[in-house]
């Protein structure tokens, strides 16, 4: 939080005419304080672009956390899982063609339609972990609890 309003602070008085205003002299003083200013505000975009990354990773980490949780607690992860299969409404978008088909259209956007090893810059900024994912977790709780999914 203090990364991103220092950020918001030096842009701010970046763009009303902060930074080497009209008051500093030419001399070497002005240009380190500048200097300064300007290390300052790389540095605290930096912390507040890793910090809001971490935020979203922690998001997702949170939302496995509360199904593996749930799916402990009730003893029967299956059903947590056909809950999250319909409140999602993925049931109706079960693709009914093979999905291979669609990487010609891969040209034609600077995102791939199908990313390789899951990991894509949606996932990256999402701050709920996949359908996919949500599930394939329930499942290996389903084994480790001795139940066959």
């Amino acid at each position: 939080m203090v990364a991103g309003m220092i950020t918001r602070i030096m842009l701010w008085t970046g763009l009303m005419g902060g930074f080497g205003g009209g008051n500093r002299n030419n001399s070497q003083g002005g240009d380190n304080a500048a200097l300064v200013e300007l290390a300052v505000l790389v540095v605290s975009v930096v912390v507040y672009a890793i910090s809001f990354l971490l935020t979203m990773a922690l998001s997702r980490y949170r939302e496995l956390a509360a199904d593996r949780s749930g799916a402990l607690l009730t003893g029967r992860p299956s059903a947590l899982a056909s809950a999250l299969v319909k409140v999602t409404g993925e049931m109706s978008r079960i693709p009914t063609r093979d999905l291979r088909s669609a990487e010609s259209f891969n040209a034609f956007y600077f995102t791939p339609a199908i990313a390789k090893n899951g990991v894509s810059l949606s996932t990256l900024f999402s701050t709920h972990p996949s359908l996919d994912q949500r599930l394939a977790q329930l499942s290996k709780i389903e084994a480790e609890l001795g139940r066959p999914s």
